[in-house]
């Protein structure tokens, strides 16, 4: 029993006396190790930089390109939010960087790089480490920064004016819709303004196809813009504003005409609302009336109040 504990009391010191030896070897073998020079951790660096530059431009490239794709069709389509197209990107972008990692790499072997000479070691030394990692990190944000380059060709805001004309569509077309029957009209059209081009422009009209366009200063509509009051014609065709052409290029008799003007919230014209043709109970083209002019005047603040929100 007590020969038993003797030999494992010197085991314990033979196995303490080994592990001092090994960790002493070891810091001696660390010591004798040769560092690096500077010029060696550039080049260290630098081959680490090369391939992540690479990594990254593919990455941010696809991210950016893809995100946008998906955010202006079936972000728009769909009502998917930006952030969720984002993430759709990215999901791209981690697709195409396993793909194409064997790419990358074998571009970098093609441009062989100035090697440095170094052995495993050496390479594994603390200093050799952080050279290593800050190469990496300068060149993968490097090939971000490139990768973003393609949005000086994107057009950023194309999905929240897709969005805004999709809100605005459904808007006017309820208004539209409603209004032409609230007011017993023929016709219907909501016209809004681009500054640009001096021009009146509409995809709302009751019983027509396509966009509308007319210049600010032109017909009633233009007329209702310039004046910023409410027009209530009984005979168009009586009233030098109105412009005979756009009856003869649509088939349509235009006779009695009620427009008004549409602010924005600062008060600035932005569209004109235009009825045609009221009808009585007899369904007779009849002038529309004091009560139709409060009523389109409402129309109008509606309209303001629903732009205001989309925008």
């Amino acid at each position: 029993m007590l020969s038993s504990a003797l030999r494992s009391k010197q085991l314990g010191r033979w196995l303490c006396i080994r592990l001092k030896s090994s960790e002493a070897v070891g810091r001696k073998r660390k010591e004798d190790i040769m560092l690096p020079t500077k010029e060696e951790l550039r080049i260290v660096a630098y081959r680490a930089a090369i391939p992540m530059v690479g990594f990254g431009f593919m990455d941010n490239l696809v991210m950016i390109t893809a995100g946008e794709a998906i955010d202006s069709t079936l972000g728009v389509a769909l009502g998917i939010s930006t952030m969720t197209a984002a993430g759709f990107g990215q999901c791209c972008s981690d697709v195409a960087g396993n793909l194409s990692g064997g790419t990358v790499d074998a571009a970098v072997t093609r441009m062989k790089l100035q090697h440095h000479g170094l052995s495993e070691d050496q390479l594994d030394l603390k200093v050799s480490r952080m050279y290593k990692l800050l190469g990496a990190c300068v060149g993968v944000v490097t090939g971000c920064l490139l990768g973003m380059s393609c949005l000086l060709f994107i057009d950023t805001d194309k999905a929240d004016r897709a969005r805004k004309a999709k809100e605005l569509q459904s808007i006017f077309d309820h208004i539209m819709t409603d209004g032409r029957a609230l007011f017993n009209a023929d016709r219907a059209t909501l016209f809004m303004l681009d500054e640009e081009k001096h021009e009146l422009w509409s995809q709302i009209a009751t019983g027509t196809k396509g966009i509308i366009k007319i210049r600010d200063d032109e017909g009633i509509a233009g007329a209702c813009l310039q004046s910023g009051e409410i027009i209530n014609i009984e005979n168009a065709y009586e009233d030098e504003r109105f412009n005979q052409k756009v009856d003869g290029v649509s088939g349509f008799t235009t006779k009695s005409v009620l427009a008004v003007p549409v602010k924005n919230e600062t008060g600035k014209f932005i569209g004109v609302i235009q009825m045609l043709n009221k009808k009585n109970a007899d369904d007779e083209v009849t002038s529309f009336g004091v009560d139709d002019e409060k009523l389109i005047s409402m129309m109008a603040n509606h309209v303001t109040s629903f732009i205001k929100i989309v925008q």
